[in-house]
């Protein structure tokens, strides 16, 4: 389990997390005081999205804007590559230097640190982040739903053998019966592992996994605050849903 202020992740139900992004300011202090009003007990900046990423003291400044938004809610910072999801390239020198700039801020209380793109950097960066006292999820995201269970499994166990605090795996099922799977294959590790672990399915039929994850052992879900699609899950949907399943469970 792992304990932020008042917040257990690792037991009761899913702890939401929402995602702030924007290109500009404004459009993320809006996001992270909206974030701040709802349900979720998470809020991730995508630090990707901000125009001004390349500049420390931008990136400083907008830390503790968010951070001063957001309240004593759970605040992770995220950064993605482009072999991860991002829509930027990257070099590992220049995404070392962000994740160091944001955990030595001592503003956030989580850091995600991609642990399948380089052993070396996640190992490195693993490493800063628990010398600061900054808890890790460590993550891994698929295109497609082009894992087996074994390959899951083996991807979740890595990043806990790295010393990570919470594993996030995120893949897109193309059908309800790979979303099924993810969720056994929650389910197995989650009774084999004493460790906090979310498999996260996106898309449409990733729905289900982001609704069942307490039934099956996940830690986290996700959601947004405006959804632009059927496939994604609204905050304010996803947290009745996910207080009546604990209820019954």
């Amino acid at each position: 389990m792992v304990t932020i202020r008042d917040l257990v992740i690792g037991e009761g139900k899913p702890k939401i997390c929402v995602t702030v992004s924007g290109t500009d300011e404004a459009d993320i202090i809006s996001g992270a005081h909206r974030a701040f009003l709802s349900q979720a007990e998470i809020v991730e900046w995508r630090a990707d999205y901000f125009a001004g990423w390349q500049d420390d003291l931008s990136l400083i400044r907008m830390l503790k804007t968010i951070r001063m938004n957001i309240g004593s809610k759970a605040f992770l910072f995220t950064f993605r590559t482009k072999e991860e999801g991002g829509s930027i390239p990257f070099k590992d020198t220049e995404y070392m230097r962000i994740l160091r700039t944001a955990i030595d801020s001592r503003l956030i209380d989580l850091v995600d640190i991609e642990c399948c793109v380089s052993e070396y950097m996640a190992t490195e960066m693993i490493a800063y982040a628990k010398e600061k006292n900054i808890f890790i999820i460590g993550s891994n995201h698929s295109a497609g739903f082009s894992l087996s269970i074994g390959e899951m499994e083996y991807r979740v166990r890595y990043m806990q053998k790295l010393g990570v605090d919470i594993a996030r795996l995120t893949v897109v099922p193309q059908r309800k019966r790979d979303a099924y799977r993810l969720l056994l294959t929650t389910h197995d590790l989650s009774e084999d592992l004493n460790f906090p672990i979310a498999v996260l399915g996106l898309g449409e039929c990733g729905k289900y996994t982001r609704v069942l994850g307490e039934l099956f052992g996940s830690c986290l879900s996700c959601a947004v605050l405006d959804p632009s699609d059927p496939s994604e899950l609204s905050v304010s949907l996803l947290a009745p849903l996910l207080q009546t399943l604990h209820d019954i469970n």
